[in-house]
């Protein structure tokens, strides 16, 4: 039956779609089979390996994905209502334009309908792994996706209409643009999360963690925020950065002996003049620093994950061996920028983290990032002329209209990297 659906999909003679509806499927080895536009409605899947299988169009209604492997399989606007997706495997999947809102499946009986099951309504993805799936422009109104792994995971445009989401982890997740009213969102975390322009109206995100997301063009004033950690916003920051600096100084000059290691952790510092300073091993994790002025500033082992660095001027800054995981860089300038390995006391170098780094549109000019992970980072129009990215390791790595012009490129690693265009002139 699959043969003849292939055929069906390629528009061949013989071809038939396939229908396999309410078929006991369990445990089936689907890995990589071509089901676009197949019928499995209210199929029973449950454990089925549908790894990397393209299922586009497929109308799944119904249909039972407990515990089923659908990591990079391709759901593209798939019919998923009602589905049941517990414990469910989706890591790297796309979703784009499913729907998953509520569905039920019935049957006749003495003329009347009636539920086939008891409990089937809103599609189930409690305790699914969705990890860097994309979702975007699906529908998930009244979606049930509690204690669900969604970090990294693309939901530009999605309908959470009174979704359920409590307890899930969306750290580092893009919701731009996201409808979100009336959602359950308590105890989620939103980490480093892009809710840029999403409709937050009556939303509970109480208890949630919010710490390095941004909130552009949100309005909050509706949403239930009891609770919830969020970036914090300092009376008189001057002065308590200038304490926060000075014991840093004192912390580093007596090698850890006197002062204190500075920890400036979710703390709003947009705009401030931070250049030239020394803050090797800081931590400044989750900090707002769009616009910051850190050009020539020692930030060699510093902790700047999901830090809000857009706009800022790092040129000339020391970030070797600094962790930028999830960071948010879109428009920063890193022109003369030293991303390579920290040398450790062993001899051992220990590289510049901007793993899911947001590096759109920056200016790294003969920066040197030679041995540091930019892996599922988004580049998208970098602009990385005469920059040293030997043994970089960029796989997954989004590289749309980056410019490699005169780049060092020898070692690197690009196995998965995605719109990557190498010009004649990169080494």
């Amino acid at each position: 039956m699959l043969d003849l659906h292939q055929r069906y999909v390629h528009g061949q003679r013989g071809g038939i779609r396939a229908c396999l509806k309410f078929f006991d499927l369990s445990h089936a080895s689907l890995a990589k089979r071509q089901l676009a536009g197949a019928d499995l409605t209210g199929a029973m899947m449950m454990g089925a390996d549908l790894g990397g299988a393209d299922l586009r169009t497929a109308c799944l209604f119904g249909a039972d994905l407990r515990k089923a492997n659908l990591a990079r399989a391709n759901l593209a606007k798939a019919d998923l209502r009602g589905v049941t997706l517990r414990g469910a495997t989706l890591a790297r999947a796309v979703l784009s334009e499913a729907d998953l809102r509520d569905g039920y499946l019935m049957r006749s009986r003495n003329g009347e309908l009636t539920p086939l099951t008891a409990n089937q309504s809103a599609a189930e993805l409690s305790d699914a792994t969705l990890t860097r799936a994309d979702l975007s422009q699906a529908k998930l109104s009244n979606a049930f996706i509690v204690q669900s792994d969604l970090r990294d995971t693309d939901l530009r445009g999605t309908i959470f209409i009174r979704a359920n989401l409590s307890g899930s982890d969306l750290t580092g997740c893009n919701l731009e643009g996201a409808d979100l009213s009336e959602a359950n969102l308590s105890g989620t975390k939103l980490d480093g999360a892009i809710l840029t322009r999403a409709i937050l109206r009556h939303a509970d995100l109480s208890q949630a963690s919010l710490l390095g997301a941004l909130l552009d063009e949100v309005d909050l004033t509706l949403a239930n925020l009891t609770g919830a950690d969020m970036v914090r916003r300092l009376d008189g920051i001057e002065g308590v950065i200038g304490e926060a600096l000075r014991m840093h100084r004192e912390w580093i000059l007596s090698n850890g002996r006197k002062g204190q290691r500075a920890d400036l952790t979710a703390v709003d510092l947009t705009g401030q003049d931070l250049s030239n300073l020394n803050l090797s091993a800081a931590i400044l994790k989750q900090a707002v620093l769009a616009k910051a002025n850190l050009a020539g500033t020692v930030l060699a082992m510093a902790d700047l994950a999901m830090t809000d660095l857009r706009g800022a001027d790092l040129s000339g800054a020391d970030l070797r061996g600094a962790c930028l995981e999830r960071a948010t860089l879109t428009g920063a300038i890193l022109t003369n920028v030293i991303a390579s390995p920290m040398e450790l006391r062993s001899g051992q170098g220990w590289p510049t983290n901007f793993d899911k780094g947001r590096l759109i549109r920056v200016k790294a000019v003969s920066a040197d990032f030679t041995g540091a992970r930019m892996s599922d980072g988004d580049l998208t129009q970098a602009n990385f002329q005469n920059a040293l990215l030997r043994r970089t390791i960029l796989t997954d790595a989004v590289m749309t209209m980056a410019d490699l012009r005169g780049a060092d490129l020898k070692g690197a690693d690009l196995r998965g990297a995605k719109d990557f265009d190498l010009p004649e002139r990169a080494r």
